[in-house]
């Protein structure tokens, strides 16, 4: 039986989150069935999960936040890990918190860059979309 995924990316970095979202397509096993949801910003990537959580058996959530000069990096940060968190504990569904959190642009692209020849792949849609691989296999459910 398919496993029907949903990716919800931010777009508010759209490069870092389109080298994320191709990492993660490139990684999902193909029997696979996914659906991609593009939302203004990390923000809204909660929301956006907590509508579609009985249509689909795991979520990943790709965007970035980079710090500036103000408090609301570690506002915007905080409460979607929080939320996501929260959506994971409660459903049981695996939700995967694939949002780079940089101090700088240079840090957010190294977390997206397409790296798969590389020993150490730093992509973080690598690696949620290894981790749903994971949690979604029969020996883990």
């Amino acid at each position: 039986m398919k496993k029907k995924i949903l990716i919800v990316t931010a777009n508010y970095y759209k490069e870092i989150s389109d080298g994320l979202l191709s990492s993660a397509l490139k990684t999902i096993p193909k029997i696979s069935k996914i659906k991609i949801i593009k939302v203004p910003g990390v923000f809204e990537i909660p929301v956006t999960i907590s509508k579609n959580l009985t249509k689909f058996d795991a979520f990943l959530a790709l965007g970035c936040v980079i710090k500036g000069e103000t408090a609301h990096f570690e506002y915007i940060s905080g409460s979607c890990a929080n939320a996501l968190a929260n959506l994971n504990i409660h459903s049981k569904i695996p939700v995967l918190f694939g949002v780079v959190t940089a101090y700088n642009r240079k840090q957010a692209e190294e977390r997206s860059q397409i790296n798969f020849d590389h020993s150490d792949n730093r992509n973080i849609g690598f690696n949620v979309a290894n981790a749903a691989k994971i949690l979604l296999s029969s020996e883990t459910l």
